[in-house]
């Protein structure tokens, strides 16, 4: 019997993010500790916290990124490289209204009174960073599976561990590959940054403060 799966793929220069919640792993383990594993009474609503904080994420994104993928407390988005190259300014402000609007919401959960449990606190810890990186990558679909590939894939993903919150202190962040900054025209932007990496190599970059980021 014939494959009747399609199988396509479109190559180009896009700018790709991750914005990633902090502080996600040990907040789930204290919702585990406090609720336990058995959800036949219900959901714990930490975990609607975490729905909502990964929504206004998303909102966030749109319209100049598209959500590629969910990955745990992670947004994966894309955006053709030519809709934001030299638009740096509004990047950096869109950025900014999606942080405090997330610092809104994340103060809403934690004041909220219909899931107070020994979890609630650490959702003040909760916090974002970004990764922004610009390069070629492959959208290919198989079926019904779009999934991105290429090396620029890779080093957004490498780059959510990283030592920038050593170096610079615990705080919300956006890290600005300088494939990215170039792209943008942010090459002033924040503070240099550098990370090694033993499999995709150096990385260099600028590190901007999510809650302060302004247009220049």
């Amino acid at each position: 019997m014939a494959d009747t799966r399609r199988a396509t793929s479109t190559a180009g220069d896009r700018y790709l993010l991750l914005a990633d919640i902090s502080g996600y792993t040990a907040f789930m383990a204290d919702v585990e500790r406090a609720h336990g594993v058995d959800f036949s009474a219900g959901i714990p609503a930490g975990f609607a916290v975490l729905g909502e904080l990964l929504d206004g994420v998303i909102e966030g994104l749109r319209p100049d990124f598209e959500v590629a993928k969910l990955e745990g407390d992670a947004v994966f988005a894309v955006a053709p490289a030519a809709s934001l190259d030299g638009r740096g300014d509004a990047v950096l402000a869109s950025l900014n209204e999606l942080y405090q609007a997330f610092r809104a919401r994340r103060e809403q959960a934690r004041n909220a009174r219909d899931h107070v449990c020994t979890a609630c606190p650490v959702v003040a810890s909760l916090d974002l960073k970004v990764i922004l990186h610009r390069g070629q990558a492959v959208r290919q679909t198989v079926g019904s599976q779009t999934e991105l590939l290429g090396p620029a894939v890779n080093v957004v993903h490498r780059l959510l561990k990283n030592s920038v919150q050593a170096r610079l202190g615990a705080r919300p962040y956006l890290f600005l590959t300088d494939a990215a900054a170039n792209g943008l025209l942010l090459t002033e932007s924040g503070v240099e940054h550098r990370e090694d990496y033993p499999d995709v190599g150096p990385i260099t970059g600028r590190v901007v403060d999510l809650g302060e980021s302004q247009p220049r």
